[in-house]
């Protein structure tokens, strides 16, 4: 398989990485786009789809990115004398996160002003640390897969096909000459799409598992803002391709499955389903049958819950299997965590897991997670 480095620079470890302001005084102007010497939101995520911006310059964009995006900090204009006069070292006042861009848990701005630095040189470690192969272990594995930028619905998508035929997910690439990559989405959809580092250094956290996820994640966020885009005037003063316009960036999920594996989904509500009633019967058929015929199946937890120990609500997982024998349904975390509960399995402590792997119980599962989505046989193609 032919490599990335036709497009994306081979990152030698840095000893002493060049800071973030030095890094701000050098590319500001290539960030701003329309040259009024702000960064607006929409210049920000508009460059994160620029190919030129590379290596130092784009890992320090996606710090800015990620900041702006939490919308958390009361933020004044960002001039480049702002971000190069922000602090390299968080204050000890200060209660923000190095890498919490993600977290919207907070209700309350910060009024302390927000650290680049540390935020730049993850990412840059990111670039420097990522294979530039689409698949450097020949197939994809679980591995590989963990989640980024609020992307859970898509995650757990990708895990659950990941699981069932690493090979059919290879299969849905090609790889051109000239640095990009043609993805053959499961509702017929073919997306061109050329990976830049700041995709890499936003999305990916595969290190040496290669681009395959990052390719992938970008071609459905490309697929699903074509539905987006008819109101969508903000960034039309920036003179960009409209084939990728930046809020392929933004936070939001769709109809994974539909998109990713051409085929329509079923939901079953799991509110007020208990062991020995006609609809956990209904529900154990249909887990059965569903494995049985190699269908995805997605399951989530409704938002505020905080029942289980390392059971989020507001979130996706994917369910790899039903063991009939034993009642136990085998769960997937998009986090890729592990943990150990104090005590015995249960909803009180937790559930034992490994690389985001566990099994619950089936009468504990329709108590904590709210609904599955079970893929059908039906297309979704139009």
């Amino acid at each position: 398989m032919a490599t990335f480095g036709i497009f994306a620079k081979s990152f030698a470890q840095d000893t002493k990485p060049t800071p973030f302001p030095q890094v701000v005084e050098q590319n500001f102007s290539q960030w701003d786009i329309n040259g009024d010497g702000v960064l607006s939101k929409d210049e920000i995520v508009a460059a994160l789809s620029i190919r030129k911006i590379q290596g130092k310059s784009a890992a320090a964009l996606v710090a800015i990115a990620k900041v702006v995006r939490s919308d958390k900090y009361n933020l004044p204009p960002l001039t480049k004398d702002y971000l190069v006069n922000s602090p390299l070292r968080k204050t000890k006042s200060s209660d923000e996160e190095d890498d919490s861009a993600d977290d919207t848990s907070k209700p309350e701005k910060l009024n302390t002003p927000p650290t680049f630095q540390p935020l730049y040189l993850a990412h840059l470690k990111r670039l420097q640390s990522t294979s530039r192969e689409l698949f450097p272990q020949n197939l994809p594995s679980m591995e590989a897969i963990h989640q980024g930028l609020g992307d859970c619905t898509f995650i757990s998508t990708v895990g659950a096909m990941v699981y069932r035929d690493p090979a059919a997910v290879k299969a849905m690439f090609s790889q051109n000459d000239n640095g990009f990559i043609t993805v053959h989405l499961g509702d017929g959809e073919n997306i061109k799409i050329f990976v830049t580092d700041a995709d890499i250094a936003l999305f990916t956290s595969a290190e040496t598992n290669g681009l395959w996820l990052t390719a992938l994640e970008k071609a459905y966020r490309k697929s699903l803002a074509k539905t987006l885009r008819s109101d969508d005037t903000s960034t039309k003063t920036l003179h960009l391709d409209g084939s990728d316009r930046p809020n392929i960036y933004e936070k939001f999920s769709g109809p994974t499955i539909e998109i990713l594996a051409g085929h329509e989904t079923r939901q079953v509500k799991l509110d007020g389903i208990r062991p020995g009633s006609p609809k956990y019967t209904n529900l154990r058929q249909e887990l059965i049958a569903a494995q049985s015929e190699h269908r995805l199946i997605k399951a989530s937890v409704a938002g505020g819950h905080k029942m289980v120990p390392k059971i989020a609500g507001e979130h996706a997982y994917a369910v790899l299997g039903y063991d009939q024998k034993q009642d136990l349904v085998r769960v997937w975390n998009p986090w890729g965590n592990t943990f150990t509960p104090d005590g015995p399995d249960s909803i009180k402590n937790g559930y034992t897991t490994k690389g985001g792997e566990f099994d619950i119980p089936l009468k504990d599962f329709v108590i904590v997670y709210s609904e599955v989505n079970f893929e059908t046989q039906i297309s979704s193609r139009n």
